[in-house]
């Protein structure tokens, strides 16, 4: 069973760096991957057009099978897009909703 750092390895490759959509680029700077059992929360720290933030996204048990043993390539980008359209959806709803607002902070 990989750990959350093991977990964090394989996800890394597909989170870091500049992530863009349409009409935005994300620099993610750093990844954290918190193990709660059949939860885990994946904290990512980036630079956005208006500043340095970590935003903090809850993962479910059908994303939780990364952590079993040698998880296929399949499932680790299925969890990483789903990871990059939550941060996203975050971005383009964090000014007016207010449940978008609290799974971040600013950083500086």
């Amino acid at each position: 069973m990989p750990s959350a750092e093991g977990v964090r390895s394989l996800l890394a490759p597909h989170l870091m760096g500049q992530l863009e959509d349409s009409s935005v680029c994300l620099d993610v700077l750093g990844l954290e991957v918190i193990d709660q059992g059949r939860r885990f929360t994946v904290a990512i720290e980036l630079i956005a057009p208006d500043g340095h933030w970590r935003v903090r996204l809850e993962c479910d048990s059908s994303e939780h099978r990364i952590f079993d043993g040698s998880p296929p390539e399949e499932l680790v980008q299925a969890v990483a897009m789903s990871l990059q359209i939550r941060l996203f959806e975050w971005w383009h709803t964090k000014g007016s909703e207010r449940q978008s607002a609290r799974l971040s902070e600013r950083l500086t």
